[in-house]
């Protein structure tokens, strides 16, 4: 595979990894859901005030994080059915676009195969193009993590970046040379501010039950994160949480499409095994750290590990020791 400084293809067996692959982010990614995780990020660097990526996913995966300050993100979803959910709304890949302004904290979670095209520009540029649909502060949707688009605009604009990403794919070599670089950029933001003069907050109305399941499902992990030496149960969390267990059950099932126990035995097996690749196997044994996160039974363990991420605990990548 040929690559150079500006087109990279880079593929990763662990979300914890691929979460830190775009630069502008500052994220994490947790897998809530089975599977031997495989995932890549091909990135195009297109001058030092834009960058554009494609990142796809195999598994559900837990999305929280901000965009740096000084930039913003439009990601363009490339499957029709994606189930994905970005702050608490569900999103109509077929007529939505994410958009995450600088400084700002964000929350997703995939519910199976994902695939989309991030565009990221620095604000600077993105005022000058803003001038174009009246200013940015005329701008509805400023404030917007979602934007509402017509559908058969969305479908010519995805169709014409995806295609301008495919052409960078087949022929890195031209990326070299700073003409090809400056057409796949402009390329990329026509068809983006084109997409963009179409663009309106969301039309309907918030759905109040549904930020009230996201709302549970986040202080469920928040509580679940902050205390890993006090493992919890779905009865104590509910008590916790002041929730009905039939309300906590609907919560996780809306949001994050698996049940409260399953999820939550998800974060926690996601966290040893965070534990595992941050920690040499003279530093942190298995065992050692399977029990701060409340696993006793260490063969059950080692077969819902291997289970949620394809490969036992003792297949984990461990960092050398020091």
């Amino acid at each position: 595979m040929y690559e150079n400084e500006h087109c990279t293809t880079v593929l990763f067996n662990t979300p914890e990894d691929q979460a830190r692959a775009v630069p502008q982010l500052d994220q994490d990614y947790f897998q809530t859901g089975p599977g031997c995780f495989h995932g890549s990020v091909q990135q195009f660097h297109l001058g030092g005030d834009a960058f554009a990526y494609r990142e796809r996913l195999n598994v559900p995966v837990l999305q929280e994080g901000a965009t740096k300050k000084g930039w913003r993100l439009f990601a363009i979803p490339m499957l029709a059915t994606s189930t994905s959910t970005l702050a608490g709304r569900a999103i109509d890949a077929r007529a939505m676009i994410g958009h995450l302004a600088g400084g700002r904290e964000f929350l997703g979670q995939t519910a199976g195969t994902s695939d989309h095209i991030g565009i990221v520009l620095c604000d600077s540029l993105f005022e000058v193009y803003a001038d174009y649909l009246g200013g940015s502060r005329s701008l509805s949707w400023s404030g917007q993590h979602l934007l509402e688009i017509r559908q058969l605009a969305l479908r010519r604009a995805s169709q014409g970046i995806g295609q301008c990403i495919r052409a960078a794919e087949e022929n890195p070599v031209a990326l070299e040379f700073e003409q090809a670089r400056k057409a796949l950029r402009d390329d990329l933001l026509e068809y983006l501010f084109c997409l963009l003069i179409d663009a309106e907050p969301p039309r309907r109305q918030p759905d109040v039950t549904r930020y009230t399941y996201t709302d549970i499902v986040n202080r469920s992990r928040q509580y679940l994160l902050a205390t890993p030496n006090e493992p919890t149960g779905v009865l104590e969390l509910s008590r916790r949480l002041r929730v009905s267990r039939r309300t906590l059950q609907t919560a996780f099932l809306e949001v994050a499409g698996v049940t409260p126990h399953v999820y939550l035995r998800a974060i926690r097996l996601s966290s040893v095994r965070r534990l595992l690749l941050q920690n040499s196997v003279e530093r942190l044994g298995i065992r050692d750290a399977a029990a701060r996160w409340g696993f006793v039974h260490m063969g059950k363990f080692a077969a819902e590990y291997r289970t949620m991420f394809g490969y036992l605990p003792s297949d984990t990548a461990r960092p050398a020791s020091a």
